[in-house]
């Protein structure tokens, strides 16, 4: 490939090695990779929060881009390991469910990563994504066939998860959940903004929707849609249309998944009144 592209994904955290000793091993087998950290604070274990950062950023990105996904609760057990290839983009995960939401066109092919040839000489049963993924999307990198990697194997027999909650439940009611929150609080819902109609337009004025909605999520209650945080008073809990389509909540200078004591799965309700 030229220029090459690795995005690296994983519940790592940042104040461990692992994610520095892939980058390491990737660096040493494609030092011409350009290497990109999505994030490596997927909250432990969870696979549906990665799939749904995945979905919803992949289209920032090149064609070619190389995505080494880790967030790998079966490790060392008899999971498999897999490459998939769209149309467009590559990506590296564990066979957990983490890439149920990218299988969506009809170029996908997707093979077992197999081919021992491709890992490092001395894999662990707990660190694949040093042993095995890193090394793989660095020779990917270089230029080797994807058709290398491993057997092909059918779509439907991977593992898949379904998607974040959201569902209507009235003429002007919607349910969701809470799929993270970020490193300030703000709390991410599988709310699509556009679906329900909790959109602005930017003739709008910032107060135009503030009767209009009311969103209840754990037994709080935020009245009104807010254009952005500057509409709320410092302190003041809010609802409002994230930068990736999906419906947040948050309080203005402060942390809402703390003030709330929000979980992931948590169930969020919108409903409209005009």
């Amino acid at each position: 490939m030229k220029n090459p592209l690795i995005v690296l994904l994983s519940d790592f955290g940042e104040s461990d090695i692992y994610s520095g000793v892939v980058k390491g091993v990737i660096n040493s087998v494609c030092n011409e990779a350009h290497l990109v950290d999505l994030t490596h604070d997927i909250l432990p274990q969870n696979i549906k929060q990665a799939a749904f950062i995945l979905r919803n950023t992949i289209q920032y990105f090149a064609p070619d881009t190389i995505f080494v996904c880790v967030v790998d609760p079966g490790v060392g057990s008899e999971r498999k390991s897999l490459i998939l290839k769209t149309s467009k983009k590559y990506f590296i995960a564990p066979d957990n469910g983490l890439l149920s939401y990218i299988i969506c066109d009809d170029e996908c092919e997707i093979y077992e990563l197999n081919n021992s040839n491709y890992f490092l000489s001395d894999v662990s049963f707990t660190f694949h994504g040093r042993d095995v993924y890193a090394p793989v999307a660095a020779h990917l990198a270089n230029g080797t066939d994807i058709i290398n990697f491993g057997k092909k194997i059918n779509l439907k027999d991977i593992i898949t998860i379904p998607p974040p909650l959201f569902q209507k439940e009235a003429l002007h009611t919607w349910l969701g959940e809470v799929v993270y929150y970020d490193s300030f609080g703000n709390i991410i819902t599988s709310l699509q903004s556009k679906e329900i109609g909790a959109i602005f337009n930017n003739s709008e004025e910032d107060s135009f929707k503030s009767e209009g909605w009311r969103f209840e999520i754990e037994n709080h209650i935020i009245k009104g849609l807010k254009k952005t945080y500057s509409c709320a008073k410092s302190g003041e809990l809010l609802a409002y249309n994230g930068s990736f389509g999906f419906i947040e909540i948050g309080i203005r200078n402060g942390n809402a998944a703390q003030t709330l004591n929000i979980k992931s799965g948590d169930k969020i309700r919108a409903i409209k009144f005009n």
